[in-house]
């Protein structure tokens, strides 16, 4: 019985080891046409006029931007200095849907008391455990919101170079999670131009720790 218990414990635990959440993202690429794009140096702007790019949130959301720029060549200039590019990065959240769903389960009552005599010989039996069935009834409701970020590039006449959005819909709210997921999505999208919106889905990248 050990045994048996510590195999289905085994089990349940590789399961849930396994099991990485996925994310469904649209991408929208464009590019402008007849120009060679290279790395170059830059600096971040928020394309919102009421997001301060300064704020401590707002850096938290586009550092794992800065990083993947980095990889492809860019240098983030210091201040004072004037960039070559801005790189204008915007990130959001809003309600889209919200679905109403119910369920139901069975629920079964069991009685107690006491019976009366019955019978030819009066023979009764002191208790009697009558069993009722029916159903459960149950509601909920899911709400989905759409996770997003847009990234902009012009150069130092403002001309706009590229521009990737990438969203996805679901039921998180966890921008610290989603947004750099979306992010790390945009990398081969970055200086392209895709005929239409992109569909494909990701994993969420796990946290790898060691322990000393």
């Amino acid at each position: 019985m050990k045994k048996i218990a510590i195999i289905i414990f085994t089990l349940i635990f590789i399961i849930g080891c396994t099991i990485t959440p996925k994310y469904r993202v649209t991408i929208d690429a464009i590019t402008a046409p007849n120009i060679t794009l290279k790395p170059s140096t830059y600096k971040f702007e928020s394309l919102k006029k009421n997001l301060d790019s300064n704020s401590l949130r707002f850096q938290q959301y586009s550092n794992p931007l800065a990083k993947l720029l980095h990889e492809k060549g860019y240098l983030k200039v210091t201040k004072g200095e004037i960039p070559q590019q801005i790189i204008y990065f915007d990130y959001g959240i809003e309600k889209v849907k919200e679905e109403r769903k119910s369920y139901k389960e069975p629920d079964i009552t069991i009685g107690f008391g006491f019976s009366y005599p019955y019978g030819v010989f009066g023979y009764y039996d002191p208790f009697y455990y009558p069993v009722y069935y029916g159903n459960r009834y149950h509601s909920y409701t899911n709400t989905y919101y759409n996770r997003y970020i847009t990234i902009l590039a012009k150069d130092k006449f403002a001309k706009e170079l590229w521009r990737v959005d990438v969203s996805s819909v679901g039921k998180s709210k966890n921008l610290r999670k989603i947004i750099p997921l979306l992010i790390e999505a945009s990398k081969p999208y970055l200086g392209t131009t895709t005929k239409e919106p992109i569909e494909l889905v990701i994993k969420e990248k796990r946290e790898v720790t060691n322990n000393h």
